[in-house]
């Protein structure tokens, strides 16, 4: 086992030991591929599955995978105009699982989001029976502030230029402008530092980069 491996899984332990004292279920993949193993042998065949925007689910291809095995699934991206869209998410609330990822984990523990509508952030906090949040090794960051600050002027940015964006300050400058733009996705910031019922929000952290 190579240094930087060792290094990141006794990351891993050390952070799924604090995931566990907030009531987080928490498992370890070695791999992307591990990780979605782990979610389809989770995940009830019959049950209804939703999930929110993510990088990091198309990279593990968790949605794929359910769509083969002919899961009853609740997909936005499904929907033939906005106000479909917006009726799908609020169906998202009362899906049995809902799949997405975290943007942050601090070191403390605490679980960092950005969102744009809420849609992601409300699925997480309450709603779905279950949701199961794929994260790589790159979203554990440090403390409670750097690990906001990271989700504000990195991830923030990186998913502004993924969603196509014209007209933010990170658009054109590539930082945080703090902006109050019609386009801005970071209108929401969600800190979770404890899940009220045990192991309704599992971790699937990952050994592997994943997102961003």
């Amino acid at each position: 086992m190579n240094d930087q491996k060792t290094y990141q899984e006794t990351r891993a332990q050390t952070i799924s030991k604090k995931l566990t004292r907030r009531n987080f279920g928490v498992s370890i993949c070695q791999t992307l591929a591990e990780a979605k193993e782990q979610a389809l042998s989770m995940i009830q065949e019959d049950k209804t599955v939703a999930f929110g925007g993510s990088q990091t689910l198309g990279e593990v291809g968790i949605i794929d995978a359910l769509y083969l095995r002919a899961q009853p699934i609740i997909d936005r991206d499904l929907a033939k105009d906005l106000e479909e869209r917006h009726q799908l998410m609020k169906q998202s609330l009362l899906a049995d699982y809902y799949l997405t990822s975290i943007n942050g984990i601090s070191e403390e523990g605490i679980l960092v989001n950005i969102d744009n509508i809420g849609n992601r952030v409300a699925a997480l906090t309450y709603g779905p029976d279950q949701v199961i949040a794929f994260v790589g090794i790159n979203k554990l960051y440090g403390n409670l502030n750097t690990t906001i600050d990271m989700v504000r002027k990195r991830t923030a940015p990186l998913n502004s230029f993924r969603l196509g964006l014209q007209t933010t300050p990170c658009i054109k400058t590539g930082s945080c402008g703090d902006c109050l733009k019609e386009e801005c996705i970071c209108n929401i910031i969600s800190l979770t530092r404890r899940s009220a019922l045990a192991d309704r929000i599992h971790i699937l952290l990952i050994l592997e980069e994943a997102g961003f």
